[in-house]
């Protein structure tokens, strides 16, 4: 299977797939026409808008990272955030302690890298597309992400860094894709950002080690490579342990950190159209009992069955359209089922849901209902009264917004997920030469 290099990902904003510049010129005009636009689009939304909690969050914790230096940060107040974001809050505290921005300055500065991720997060998806389909599909794909609505919002209005960590994520599949080592460090990296990306280490590393230790198509003459996992595993830890190392923050320290941070909102759904949401509508604990059982622990019997059906998919085809298509499956699997998720948990999914119809032609249906279901969920955990932002008019929240309306938006977004495992289980023909790219 033609593709990605094996060097470091290299992409332009703007370029070609083939190095065909005169057959791709039309094509390469349009894209750079799309991100100028797309660039413009947010940068007359920044300045304006914020999600007043989030935003009063991440100005305090870029002046204290300014102040006193990340050895310092945890431990002098609230922080529920990995140390990988937190080097963008430094910078950003940094800048804003010499050049002492006014209010909305300071905001634009803050919504400032979600923006520029999602500029890369396309121009990637578009790169990495253009190896599964053809140029005119991947503008297409490249160009939806760019503007999709749920991305523009969370990023550009609301001021969420989650478009940061989808890009990470997305990087880290290309890289893999290509069969470099970075890809477990960018992988960390990830994870530091935005721990919702974690199970996509779970993805890549099971085909890695089906890859290089049990092909399914092995030959007489294969000899296994089990030193490409440990070196996959020795980067993922270096990565980790030099991120952290200014934090004083050790292995145990990170998962303190971890416990601490998902322990903040104990329960079901924390505005998440998702199964909770179903089951018990939003804000309920989940330490209440369902049939003999605390919800928390329903959730995570259910999360561990999901990520079973998407990782024995792996196991069986390791493949990169498997793996492609694998990547959403679990990261909508993770937002659809455990409990204490956030409604924007879904967004790392987002660049491997519209990377999903470059792979298979089926992916459009559930990347179409969960964009939507997205924005209508953002909408809505935006305009709570207690959020002290804006809010609906009442015909609308009373009706669109009302409590049947949103358990059975919940509930149809639950159902993309056996939508999403039967599309990777039951996958269409391919070309023989897509038998996966063993290192």
């Amino acid at each position: 299977m033609t593709g990605l290099t094996r060097d470091p990902i290299a992409f332009d904003l703007g370029g070609d797939f083939a190095g065909d510049m005169p057959r791709a010129a039309p094509e390469v005009r349009l894209w750079w026409a799309l991100l100028v636009f797309a660039a413009l689009l947010r940068t007359v939304i920044m300045p304006y808008g914020g999600f007043p909690t989030d935003i009063g969050t991440f100005k305090g914790w870029a002046t204290a990272l300014a102040e006193r230096g990340p050895e310092a940060f945890y431990g002098s107040g609230f922080a529920d955030y990995l140390p990988g974001y937190l080097y963008v809050l430094w910078l950003i505290g940094e800048l804003h302690a010499h050049l002492r921005f006014n209010d909305q300055a300071l905001l634009f500065l803050i919504k400032l890298p979600a923006a520029i991720a999602d500029l890369l997060g396309a121009a990637l998806l578009r790169r990495v597309a253009g190896t599964f389909t053809s140029s005119r599909v991947a503008l297409l794909l490249a160009a939806l992400y760019l503007f999709h609505p749920a991305l523009v919002f969370t990023g550009s209005y609301w001021g969420q860094s989650d478009s940061v960590g989808a890009l990470l994520a997305l990087v880290t599949l290309a890289l893999f894709l290509r069969g470099h080592p970075l890809a477990w460090s960018a992988g960390a990296v990830a994870f530091l950002v935005k721990p919702q990306t974690g199970p996509l280490l779970a993805v890549l590393g099971l085909a890695l080690l089906r890859r290089v230790l049990l092909p399914p198509d092995r030959s007489a003459g294969f000899r296994p490579r089990p030193d490409l996992i440990l070196a996959a595993a020795l980067t993922a830890g270096v990565t980790l342990t030099v991120l952290n190392a200014p934090f004083h923050v050790g292995p145990g320290g990170l998962g303190t950190l971890l416990r601490n941070a998902v322990g903040v909102y104990p329960y079901g759904s924390v505005v998440a159209f998702n199964l909770w949401g179903a089951v018990q509508g939003f804000w309920h604990s989940d330490a209440d009992r369902l049939v003999g059982l605390p919800v928390y622990l329903w959730g995570a019997i259910a999360s561990a069955l999901g990520v079973a059906a998407v990782l024995a998919a792996v196991w069986r085809r390791p493949t990169d359209r498997t793996v492609t298509l694998a990547a959403a499956a679990v990261l909508v699997a993770t937002f659809l089922l455990p409990t204490r998720i956030h409604e924007r948990y879904l967004l790392p999914a987002l660049p491997f849901l519209a990377l999903g119809p470059a792979v298979d032609r089926r992916m459009w249906g559930p990347y179409v209902a969960l964009s939507v279901l997205l924005l209508l969920n953002l909408l809505y955990a935006y305009t709570r009264p207690y959020v002290q932002t804006f809010t609906l008019p009442p015909l609308i929240d009373g009706t669109l917004f009302s409590d049947p309306a949103t358990r059975g938006m919940s509930a149809l977004a639950l159902l993309t997920l056996p939508w999403l495992l039967w599309i990777l289980w039951r996958p269409r023909v391919w070309p023989a030469e897509d038998s996966g790219r063993y290192p």
